[in-house]
Parts: C-alpha cells; sequence; structure tokens
C-alpha cells in the first residue's frame, strides 16, 4: 500500500536539497549544512549526506521528464570544475547501486557519460513510500520473471546499462527466483554461456509477447553493447554447433542457417518454460504484422464528442453490434456486393480518433487487430509488399477463428496510404506496389478495417472510395470541452473552467497533457492558486500553435497515446 507521508517526506527533501544548493560549491560546508534535511532521503536509499544531494538533483530533473549532463551537475554546484571529481565518484556509486542510470557511458572511461537520469525503480520505490520496491523481488510466475527480464533489455537498448550490468542483473534476478521449477531448468543449463543465457531469455520475452519467431541477429544486438561481442555471439552460432542449437534450445525456422536468420523456441524448450508444444500454441492467435488486442483488455474511457461526430459514431457502433453485422453482410452478399466496412477516421492530433476505435470494440465485443506499420515497412525491398498481403491473410485467419469478426486497424496510416510518387528509385517502386496491393486487397475485403490519419490532405485519392465510412474529428466546441474539463479537474472552480472553455481551443490530448504537467507541479512545488495555475499551463500548452487553432468536435479526455 502506498505510503504518501514517506513520499511527500521525501519530495520536501528533493526540494530543499535543489534549493539549498543551488549554485553553491560542492563542499564539506553544504553536505553538513544540508546533512539533516537529507536524513530522511539518505536512510530510505542507504546512501550517504552527499550522494543525497546529488541524488536529489538528478531526481528533480526526472521528475520533469528530463535528463542530466554534466555541464548542468556542476552548474548547479557552483560552476566549481575543482568538484567534479568527488561529483563523478558520487555518480558512480549511484550507478552502481541502481538509484540511477548513466547514459552513453564510454566503456574505456565508466565516469564519461552522456546523461543521467533517475532509476525507474528507484521512482517507483519513492512514489510508493516503499523501499521494498529498490530489491529484486521473489515473483509468483516464471512470465512475471520474464518481463522483468524484457525491462533490463529495454535499458540495455537504451544505453543505460552495459551487457556486464544486464547480465548481473538478470543473474540475480534469477537467483531470487530460483523457487521456480522454469528458473531452476534456466538455470541448471550448464553449457550455456552467460552471453547464449541471455539470447535465450531474449527469444522468451519475444515469445511471451506473441513472437513465436524472432530474428537471431535482433536477439545478439538487443542484448549486447559492444561491435565485438556481436561479432563474438555471430561467430559462435554461424552453424548449429552451438548449445543453443546442438542442445536443442532453439532451432531455425528455415532451412537457411546464420544470425540473420529467424529462430524459435524448441519444442522442448516450449514445454519446460511455458507448459506449451507447438501445436497448442498454433490455436492462439498472435499474427506476426501486429498486435491482437482481445476487447475484455482494453479500458474502458469516457469520451466527449460534438453532435455531429456523436450522431455518426452512435450509428457506427450499431452497425457492428453482431446481429446487426450479420444481417447487413447477408443482405450485401445476396446482392453480390463484398461485406466490406471500411471506415476512415481523420482529424487533428488528440481528438481521439484511436481511443474510439477501441472503445467501439469492448462496446461491442471485437478484438481488435492493430497493423504494427513500421514493422511491415521493412527497409528490404519485396519484405514490405509481401507483409501488406500478410497482414490480411492473417486477418482471414482471425476472422476463421472468432465468432465475430476482428477489427483491423491501421493507426496513423499515413506511411502506407500517402500519395503515390513517381518512379525514380526502387524505394519509390516498393511503395507503389505497396499501395497497389493494399488498394486491391480492400476491393476485395471481407470483415472490418479501420485506418486513421492525422494527415488526410497526404493521402492517396485512389483510397477514397476504398473507404464506405469517413469521420472527421475536429477539437470539441466550447460547450463539450467544458464537460471534459469538469471531468478531469472537478477539484477546480467551474467559474474557471468555464473561462478556460472560451478562451482556448484545447484537444482531449492537450487537457491531458495539461493534467499531467499540474500533477507534476503539485508534486514538486506548493501551489497556492490553483486556478491560475492550470489557466497558466493552458497557456503553455497552447503557446507552440499560438493563432493555428481551430474550432471543431470529438474527441476524448485523458488519452495518454493520441491518434
Amino acid at each position: 500500500m502506498r505510503n504518501k507521508t514517506i513520499y511527500t517526506r521525501l519530495l520536501v527533501a528533493i526540494r530543499t536539497a535543489v534549493s539549498e544548493s543551488a549554485e553553491k560549491p560542492f563542499n564539506d560546508e553544504l553536505v553538513k549544512s544540508l546533512k539533516k534535511p537529507m536524513a530522511a532521503l539518505a536512510k530510505f536509499f542507504d546512501v550517504k549526506t552527499d550522494e543525497a544531494i546529488v541524488l536529489s538533483f538528478i531526481f528533480e530533473q526526472s521528475l520533469r521528464n528530463e535528463d542530466t549532463n554534466r555541464e548542468e551537475l556542476m552548474q548547479q554546484f557552483g560552476k566549481d570544475i575543482t568538484a567534479m571529481a568527488d561529483l563523478e565518484n558520487i555518480v558512480q556509486n549511484l550507478g552502481e547501486k541502481r538509484l540511477i542510470l548513466l547514459k552513453g557511458v564510454n566503456r574505456r572511461f565508466r565516469n564519461h557519460f552522456k546523461a543521467l537520469a533517475a532509476a525507474p525503480k528507484a521512482l517507483m520505490a519513492m512514489s510508493e513510500g516503499n523501499a521494498d520496491f529498490l530489491e529484486i523481488r521473489k515473483m509468483n510466475d516464471f512470465p512475471a520473471v520474464i518481463m522483468e527480464i524484457n525491462d533490463l533489455i529495454i535499458q540495455r537498448m537504451a544505453e543505460n546499462i552495459s551487457t556486464e550490468t544486464l547480465t548481473q542483473d538478470v543473474q540475480k534476478l534469477l537467483e531470487i527466483n530460483k523457487h521456480l521449477p522454469e528458473v531452476q531448468w534456466i538455470l541448471s543449463r550448464k553449457d550455456l554461456s552467460d552471453l547464449h543465457r541471455l539470447i535465450l531469455l531474449n527469444v522468451c520475452v519475444e515469445h511471451l509477447n506473441g513472437e513465436e519467431e524472432v530474428e537471431l541477429e535482433k536477439m545478439i544486438r538487443e542484448v549486447t553493447d559492444s561491435h565485438h561481442l556481436r561479432l563474438q555471439c555471430k561467430q559462435e552460432l554461424r552453424d548449429e554447433k552451438s548449445p543453443l542449437f546442438a542442445n536443442n534450445y532453439i532451432l531455425y525456422t528455415e532451412a537457411i542457417f546464420g544470425p540473420t536468420s529467424c529462430v524459435q523456441l524448441s519444442e522442448s524448450a516450449l514445454e519446460k518454460l511455458f507448459n506449451q508444444t507447438r501445436e497448442n500454441k498454433q490455436k492462439q492467435f498472435q499474427p506476426r504484422t501486429g498486435t491482437f488486442l482481445p476487447y475484455e483488455s482494453l479500458p474502458e474511457e469516457k469520451l466527449f464528442y460534438n453532435a455531429k461526430e456523436k450522431k455518426q459514431i452512435d450509428s457506427l457502433a450499431r452497425v457492428l453490434l453482431q446481429d446487426q453485422y450479420a444481417a447487413i453482410t447477408q443482405k450485401m452478399k445476396a446482392q453480390h456486393l463484398k461485406p466490406g466496412f471500411t471506415v476512415l477516421m481523420y482529424g487533428q492530433p488528440g481528438t481521439g480518433k484511436t481511443s474510439t476505435v477501441k472503445t467501439l470494440a469492448r462496446k461491442t465485443g471485437r478484438h481488435v487487430f492493430l497493423v504494427d506499420i513500421p514493422k511491415i515497412v521493412s527497409k528490404w525491398v519485396g519484405d514490405s509488399e509481401k507483409n501488406i498481403s500478410r497482414i490480411f491473410e492473417e486477418y482471414r485467419k482471425a476472422s476463421e477463428k472468432f465468432d465475430k469478426a476482428p477489427i483491423l486497424l491501421f493507426n496513423e496510416a499515413d506511411a502506407i496510404l500517402g500519395t503515390r510518387t513517381r518512379v525514380d528509385t526502387s524505394v519509390d517502386k516498393m511503395r507503389n506496389t505497396m499501395q497497389n496491393i493494399l488498394l486491391q486487397e480492400m476491393e476485395d475485403f471481407e470483415g472490418i478495417l479501420v485506418a486513421t490519419t492525422n494527415l488526410v490532405g497526404q493521402l492517396d485519392e485512389a483510397f477514397d472510395r476504398r473507404f464506405l465510412y469517413k469521420l472527421e474529428f475536429h477539437k470539441p466546441e466550447e460547450s463539450v470541452q467544458l464537460q471534459i474539463l469538469q471531468e478531469v479537474f472537478p477539484q477546480i472552480d467551474p467559474k474557471t473552467l468555464a473561462r478556460i472553455s472560451r478562451d482556448f481551443s484545447l484537444t482531449g490530448g492537450q487537457i491531458s497533457n495539461i493534467r499531467k504537467k499540474l500533477l507534476v507541479g503539485e508534486m514538486l512545488e506548493e501551489i497556492e492558486d490553483l486556478d491560475a495555475a492550470i489557466f497558466e499551463r493552458c497557456e503553455e500548452e497552447c503557446s507552440l500553435r499560438k493563432g493555428k487553432q481551430n474550432g471543431g468536435i470529438g474527441f476524448k479526455y485523458g488519452q495518454e497515446k493520441r491518434a
């Protein structure tokens, strides 16, 4: 349970340290003067007073979603270059304690870093007021262990930790969780080197994320931090004599051997680690070209629209109800029409296009097949065209598997629906071929397809008639915007909200930004006048596009990842 008292005490300590140390030399006098204010923070994170002072500055920056570089560190502490050696030692100690992340560390000179940031676990521990979050914990099951490893690999890919650190942390995680039979099995594989074990676990991560087949080179690249390590690993895996293959942990999916080929977990590894066989694994729907979102997993969201959009969306929702949908498609077939419902949702960013699709899916009990557009637009000529066809092939399989036709969602579809170009290069030819295939697939489509875009003006005209419904999303009208503001900020004076709604034209995404910035402000400082604070943040949010605001309709509240 969250301990708000401890959390508040730590925030006060951070604020005090940052304000009291600003532009002051980092010396014994400063450390002594802040020993008492730093006591709670130093005890919570088990650090010395001088470490708590530096940690406070890095945490304060991270709470503002900003990293800290060497120059900013020096400026905070009096621009005294003579203190840099002490500061670097403290930074190194905090990094070894896993309280901060050293980004872009030079492997030969560990004190040479590009940026510093608070470690996610340290921020979590502080926000929960519970130091137990700092420790590597026992997990209830093997998938939870794999997702922890996933987080560590992401940190490695972001160059926040090295392969050495990744190896050490994974080993600690496995040792602490060796009560799990799957972990015991992994630890008992003495034939695997540390690096080979990381690759095997990375394949497990992808398996758990729905990727049955993965590129071996990608698995190597994600866990290694140097060209030398990658070459070494590729050399070891060049044929099937390495332990990963020879002892049947992973296998190639095709008869082409080498690090650029695709691999998957072997039958024995599937059974030992996930209690699965290839046969029952294939009964699940896990597309290679996108993400499968069961409708039960989609969040319930309160959406707000202007009258015209609400009427259109309500109409579409009725069409997608199974009884109505079945009757309409049957009638279409009887009249020799393709029973495809294709919808284009377009409009400004933050107006709720993606959220509307997910809400419709949840209300009508339809799963969503979200196309991973960056994945299908492959850098290899020929692959992208194949991927377009594969999308629709996988969608047809999904439609056969489920009682209700899923929704095929192309989110931010500008990359593949854009205007076709004159063929000057092989890339131009590939792009045009992709679009021709997509046009033909949409012509023959049977099912439910939705595409969202912020840049409708860039869409090729050939796609216009392929969309049965075209729904435009604008910014909310004043009355609708007021409803959203009242929903999001019930603690704000209604008169202030009415004034904001009158003076500003905000999207749901912008209101979400304002909400988050206000929350951060409340955490970092005492806000005496809440009404003035929210008005100030509205002005900040609109400053980038000042003078270019348009009225409109249709959006969602609280959407953090916007269409």
